[in-house]
């Protein structure tokens, strides 16, 4: 099976459509459980025996977030693979739930617990187990400000947080993929294009015409189910790709010390012991 969060809408639902399509069972973590209904009904019926299923999970939450996590694991599923696709951009500054900037909490805070409570199941996987996560071209800009993060002090500017959000996700996986190195899972960052979404709008400000530059969602649907299914012969590690292929990300994203410094803080404000290479180590089912 192969999770998505915000697999009900956008370009997650349009990989949840595609990996349907080839066989794999998926399960669609979203905010509202109706709409992740309503996106099943729309998925090709799997090729095995386990059903495709809804988890619903509030991002804005890490307690929200742990019981997803749980409830996948309840289920003793063969997990495959995992895409972190999930997020947003609010009009104005806003905190989570746990007292953090929205943006960097749902894009890569929640992405990072989620990620580190489904190792077990990941790592139990048939080689490879791929965990992608959704960055974008906008990462490109500033490091990341580990002063003030949630821009408590500074002004805050959506877009720069946007960028922030992205370029964690972009540090994340470069830490990720030094500790899943020779375990059989696999972690990369994906920038998947510009594409008229909700949160390309978002994005736009809502500009009357904005969804005219960008292309449908569907057209990443087959980007993301091939990274996170395909593709078996190559080793895509750690790797940073835009679209199809691999690339080079900022500057920033490259800053071991900065990588190494987020996996840290992320894992501290989280409330989880930092996950070491043999947390990732391929354990038998």
């Amino acid at each position: 099976m192969i999770a998505i969060t915000g697999g009900n809408r956008g370009i997650g639902l349009a990989a949840a459509q595609r990996i349907a399509a080839a066989g794999p069972a998926v399960i669609l973590v979203c905010r509202s459980k109706n709409r992740g209904e309503e996106a099943l009904r729309t998925l090709a019926a799997p090729a095995g025996s386990e059903p495709h299923r809804v988890v619903v999970a509030d991002l804005s939450s890490f307690d929200s977030v742990r019981g997803a996590a749980a409830r996948i694991a309840e289920w003793e599923v063969a997990l495959t693979g995992l895409i972190n696709n999930a997020a947003v951009i609010p009009r104005r500054r806003a905190e989570s739930r746990d007292g953090f900037e929205l943006q960097l909490a749902v894009t890569h805070l929640a992405h990072f617990l989620l990620t580190c409570l489904l190792l077990p199941l990941l790592r139990r996987a048939p080689s490879p187990a791929r965990i992608v996560t959704v960055s974008s071209g906008a990462h490109f800009g500033p490091a990341f400000d580990f002063d003030d993060p949630n821009f408590k002090r500074k002004r805050y500017r959506r877009l720069r947080a946007y960028q922030q959000s992205k370029l964690a996700n972009v540090l994340f996986t470069k830490a990720l993929g030094r500790r899943t190195a020779e375990t059989g899972v696999e972690a990369l960052a994906l920038h998947p294009g510009v594409y008229d979404t909700g949160l390309f709008r978002d994005y736009m400000g809502g500009i009357p015409g904005a969804g005219l530059v960008a292309r449908g969602a569907a057209k990443a649907g087959p980007i993301l189910a091939e990274l996170v299914a395909g593709r078996l012969g190559e080793n895509l590690n750690g790797a940073y790709f835009s679209k199809r292929s691999p690339a080079t990300p900022s500057v920033p994203a490259l800053d071991e010390g900065d990588q190494e410094r987020l996996w840290a803080w992320s894992a501290a404000v989280v409330g989880i012991e930092p996950p070491t290479a043999g947390d990732f180590a391929r354990r038998s089912p």
